[in-house]
């Protein structure tokens, strides 16, 4: 029989969502307590509420934990759109009684996981694999594991579901017939063995992973580095704040940019086109059509108007189907860039949203390169995030240890609980796992 320690940390080792659901609820909850003074952040402020969106961000990976296909297809936009276009018929607003709007909240939630996996993926881990020669196999168990055992583990959400409604909309919106059963226990499992129980498996996750990836531990939190979990936090109060305009059909296309990657100040880390930290990301506030994302609507032009030679990508799990949806667009220079050198990035009009609405005016955003090494330059203020709300970054000194080195068979039920949660289908065929065999 395994222990009730034993059982979670099976679980955590395999985990392969884009970070740790750990990782989802808390950068969700910062971004909730960081929302600016308003209608939003009241409405939000209601314990019941905040919860129901926390949980809800944990909800889109436990699909995986009972190895139904309702998980992957929570993760992207068109079931967001769809979700909140049902919300918007079915529930409210205005969201006059608690459990609209726990409903409501629990929307939020699923939809900054989904996010959130879109930037940590496309951003964070081309980074990890630069500088720890790593992937999503060690950095996703891993940030779950620094971020318990570095103290910033303090969420732990009440189960709530909205399960009638969840399983209207996976019928209309993907024809996805799910049960209220399996996505009642699919959630459970999470909630029981990720969120209830981190305390009791941060420890293995941080002795196991903080030796592979130094860098990564180090840098997990740091506010400075693009697709970090203390990066995703303005990002994600800014995709909240557009649900929340979209609940309310009062989000401007106009509004399509919800946060740029550097956000000024900031500056560009490198000038190097070979570098990862070379590339400028702007996340949206709504899913936007790839085959609408193209040289003719996307431009980088330098001080003097010339235009700068990029490469064009976008979510990285989401192929390049001209019809796919995608939550960020993402330009990489194929020559290296100026020191100390403002950029424009322009998107035109043409680029299309989930919604069939087009961008119908110019967008910009000027960023600048880092300062050349021998001619130092005004740096901006980088800023701690103590303004956001959410814990500076920290590495605690951990001993090695071996991991799933010992760990007893599981029984019969767990293998399938573990090995569904590491198939993130987008993500292609699963990598073997430590704890396999």
């Amino acid at each position: 029989m395994i222990s009730r320690v034993l059982l979670p940390l099976i679980l955590l080792t395999g985990l392969a969502s884009a970070h740790g659901i750990n990782g989802h609820v808390h950068v969700t909850g910062w971004a909730i307590e960081s929302l600016p003074p308003g209608e939003l952040r009241d409405f939000l402020s209601e314990p019941e509420v905040f919860e129901a969106a926390l949980i809800g961000a944990a909800f889109p990976d436990s699909g995986y934990a009972i190895d139904d296909g309702y998980g992957e297809l929570a993760h992207w936009e068109p079931f967001v759109h769809g979700l909140l276009e049902q919300i918007r018929r079915d529930v409210g607003p205005p969201f006059a009684d608690l459990e609209a709007r726990k409903t409501a909240a629990f929307l939020m939630g699923l939809a900054s996981h989904g996010l959130q996996d879109e930037i940590f993926d496309s951003i964070f881990l081309h980074q990890v694999h630069e500088h720890d020669d790593a992937g999503q196999d060690e950095a996703d168990p891993g940030t779950d594991g620094f971020l318990i055992v570095d103290g910033h583990h303090r969420f732990k959400p009440a189960f709530y579901l909205p399960g009638a409604l969840l399983q209207e909309a996976f019928r209309e919106i993907h024809g996805h017939e799910v049960s209220l059963q399996t996505m009642d226990v699919g959630l459970r499992r999470i909630k029981l063995l990720v969120i209830d129980s981190a305390e009791s498996v941060g420890a293995n996750l941080d002795a196991r992973y903080r030796p592979l990836l130094p860098w990564t531990a180090a840098h997990y939190l740091d506010r400075d580095i693009p697709g970090s979990l203390q990066s995703e936090v303005p990002a994600t109060a800014a995709y909240i704040e557009a649900i929340w305009g979209r609940l309310h059909d009062d989000w401007p296309v106009g509004a399509l940019v919800g946060h740029p990657y550097p956000d000024p100040p900031r500056r560009l880390h490198r000038v190097d086109a070979a570098s990862v930290s070379s590339w400028v990301t702007l996340v949206f506030g709504s899913g936007a059509i790839v085959g609408t994302l193209n040289p003719d609507t996307v431009r980088w032009t330098d001080e003097a108007g010339d235009p700068v030679a990029f490469g064009l990508t976008h979510t990285r799990w989401s192929g390049s189907r001209p019809d796919a949806s995608t939550r960020l667009v993402q330009l990489r220079p194929e020559a290296d860039l100026r020191f100390d050198h403002a950029y424009t990035i322009e998107l035109a009009p043409g680029v299309t949203l989930q919604d069939g609405r087009m961008l119908d005016a110019a967008w910009r955003y000027t960023f600048r390169t880092p300062c050349a090494p021998d001619a130092p330059c005004v740096e901006p203020d980088a800023g701690v995030v103590a303004d956001m709300g959410v814990p500076d970054a920290g590495a605690s000194e951990s001993s090695a240890s071996d991991g799933c080195q010992g760990v007893p068979a599981p029984a019969p039920w767990w293998p399938l609980l573990a090995c569904a949660i590491r198939r993130r289908r987008r993500r292609g065929p699963p990598r073997a796992s430590a704890c396999a065999g």
